[in-house]
């Protein structure tokens, strides 16, 4: 079993060497801005990731609300309108 993990272990060791070689991390340049920050600003980037968490949330909530409101209408259409019985069985 340890020979197991030992040999995962070398082949994620010869995957991030590759990884520097190719210069990989460089397509991702918006997080060395972050990563350089002094250590005192890490409050308020917490701060600012959580709010943006629950502002992302609330757009999620008020979009899955958006659509059982039209949900609802197109039932309501069909089944007033139209005149088409929809039912579920479950």
């Amino acid at each position: 079993m340890i020979e197991n993990v030992r040999l995962v272990l070398d082949m994620a060791e010869a995957l991030l060497r590759v990884q520097d070689t190719i210069g990989f991390w460089q397509p991702v340049p918006l997080l060395s801005g972050i990563l350089e920050l002094p250590a005192w600003t890490a409050p308020s980037v917490a701060l600012g990731a959580l709010l943006s968490l629950v502002v992302l949330s609330g757009v999620a909530v008020g979009s899955l609300g958006v659509l059982i409101a039209a949900l609802l209408l197109a039932y309501l259409v069909l089944d007033q309108v139209f005149g088409i019985n929809l039912e579920l069985a479950v």
